[in-house]
């Protein structure tokens, strides 16, 4: 008995989709490790939000929460890692799954701006276009 379901690489997107999801797996492993176990969480040596500034206890809950952002990226490295190697036929399901969370993250991020301009703001305006259309392309028969 197993949970995991069989292997099936049996894809017939596009490999453009593909290749940006191994991106993607990068992207998520490196900010996963950065987020996770960096002192700080990353808020202020990648982020820039001045910590420093902060009361002990509000320095904690940042770091705090930045770790448990990390915790997430893991999570998706790890899936998109072995969607890569063992399960290609869940490639659009899981760039529909990005796709959702990046749109998530720009209205997120315009609802309840940071005091900084942190480099994942950025990225994500720029990740969520493509995003969209990696799915799209991992849809389409070829």
């Amino acid at each position: 008995m197993t949970i995991f379901p069989n292997p099936n690489n049996n894809y017939l997107g596009s490999k453009i989709s593909l290749y940006y999801l191994v991106v993607l797996a990068c992207m998520f492993t490196f900010r996963g490790c950065v987020h996770y176990f960096a002192p700080d969480g990353g808020s202020g040596i990648i982020a820039g939000i001045p910590i420093e500034t902060y009361p002990e206890g509000a320095v904690q809950t940042i770091i705090n929460a930045f770790g448990n952002y990390g915790r997430y990226h893991l999570i998706e490295a790890v899936l998109a890692w072995l969607i890569i190697f063992r399960w290609r036929a869940m490639i659009p399901l899981f760039l529909l799954y990005v796709m959702v969370t990046q749109a998530l993250g720009v209205v997120l991020v315009t609802m309840k701006p940071l005091p900084v301009i942190p480099p994942g703001q950025i990225v994500v305006y720029v990740l969520l276009p493509l995003s969209a259309l990696a799915f799209f392309l991992s849809v389409k028969r070829i």
